[in-house]
């Protein structure tokens, strides 16, 4: 494709300041793995640019990538709003679910596991895991999650379980001891929901800035262009029939 298209990253947004820190670091990691691409981040709600202004003001195609780890309201409705009438913009799956991001979540347990041995020797042995999201009232979102709980017993030896901090009390039938893996991209509102909720001990820090996390807005990239491509062949073959 001649012209590069923007790849709009789009994430939920937030007040946190370390959040938003944590999400240009990580849109920064991409513009480092496709220096000739422009990338642009903006927010679906909260905090500003929003998705419909960073939209109107680009002059070429996008690739609009939901920096979003399920299904969902955004996923469904409030994207394919924003990009209504754009003939030139595609917008790709989210981000997850997806191995490479479940295995950024399995390092971030770990890393959590071993700060908890370093104050106590005996508080991080093997135990059960609880993969725990934001939620959604999407039965898609939470079929999606299960699949991220299959990602994680792979690395695990014990009982795998997820929960949704939209749940009533996600962790009202869970053992004291359960270590909580943190499927949150970044720190924020449901970040710090989590850490009140939770019963203490290992609790992950949220998936964050990490070249596997890139890697895949990278690839999500890539199947976007290939889309445009298709689109706009297809738009070109339709007017070259109607010219004959």
């Amino acid at each position: 494709m001649a012209d590069q298209p923007t790849l709009v990253a789009v994430a939920h947004g937030t007040k946190n300041s370390d959040g938003l820190a944590e999400l240009r670091r990580l849109t920064n990691i991409v513009r480092t793995k496709m220096p000739s691409v422009p990338v642009e981040l903006c927010y679906l709600d909260v905090v500003g640019p929003r998705l419909a202004d960073t939209l109107a003001g680009l002059a070429g195609p996008a690739i609009v990538v939901p920096l979003l780890l399920a299904t969902g309201h955004h996923v469904k409705t409030d994207i394919p709003a924003a990009i209504a009438g754009r003939t030139d913009t595609v917008v790709t799956d989210p981000i997850g679910p997806d191995p490479r991001i479940s295995k950024v979540v399995q390092l971030r347990l770990e890393q959590a596991r071993a700060g908890w041995l370093a104050d106590d020797e005996d508080g991080a042995a093997p135990a059960d895991v609880v993969v725990v999201a934001a939620g959604s009232s999407d039965p898609d979102a939470r079929a999606e999650l299960a699949e991220v709980a299959d990602h994680l017993r792979a690395w695990n030896p014990r009982t795998v379980t997820f929960a949704q901090l939209t749940d009533d009390d996600p962790f009202a039938t869970l053992s004291p001891s359960v270590q909580v893996a943190n499927y949150l991209l970044a720190p924020g509102f449901f970040d710090d929901k989590l850490r009140g909720e939770a019963s203490g001990g290992v609790v992950s820090k949220p998936i964050g800035a990490h070249p596997l996390v890139a890697t895949v807005i990278v690839d999500r990239y890539s199947s976007g262009v290939r889309r445009l491509e298709a689109l706009r062949a297809a738009q070109a073959a339709r007017t070259s029939a109607i010219d004959e």
